[in-house]
């Protein structure tokens, strides 16, 4: 295999990581990109390269690179420097923060799962056991790994 054929199975392997997680291809295209060949990258950039690495793939637009940044951005797995007037440039930050920031955003959205959970859990009271039951159970579990990622985070910490 040539090197641009693994670079992009390397890409389509993220990208499809990425899926299995519920968020676009393209969003594991561009950490990949950035993983890859780090440095600051306008939108265009990126969006360029990767049509050269994925010539068969049309989510490469700019439009659907932008709507990856944003996404990575808000995870705290890029960073985007610059102003509208100069333009911006989008780097990866360390992996440290990169990994912090997911097991964050994981505990984030556990979180909001158990208060849902509680918020059945006080409004099935004794009207259905099973249900109060089967709540109960799905509370103490996703408990459970959050503790696991609290101490996975305290040892990023140390």
């Amino acid at each position: 295999m040539t090197s641009s054929e693994l670079r992009r199975e390397f890409l389509i392997t993220i990208g499809k990581t990425y899926e299995l997680y519920g968020y676009p291809q393209y969003c594991g295209w561009v950490e990949g990109l950035l993983v890859l060949e780090p440095g600051k990258w306008t939108q265009h950039g990126i969006s360029s390269r990767l049509s050269e690495l994925l010539p068969s793939t049309k989510p490469t637009s700019v439009p659907s690179i932008n709507r990856a940044l944003k996404i990575l951005e808000s995870y705290g797995i890029v960073e985007k420097t610059g102003s509208r007037k100069t333009g911006y440039l989008y780097s990866l930050v360390s992996s440290k923060n990169l990994v912090y920031s997911m097991l964050h955003q994981f505990m984030v959205m556990n979180q909001n799962f158990i208060s849902s959970m509680k918020n059945l859990a006080f409004r099935t009271k004794k009207n259905d056991p099973e249900l109060l039951r089967a709540v109960n159970l799905e509370i103490e579990s996703i408990t459970s790994w959050n503790r696991a990622v609290e101490m996975i985070l305290a040892s990023l910490d140390q």
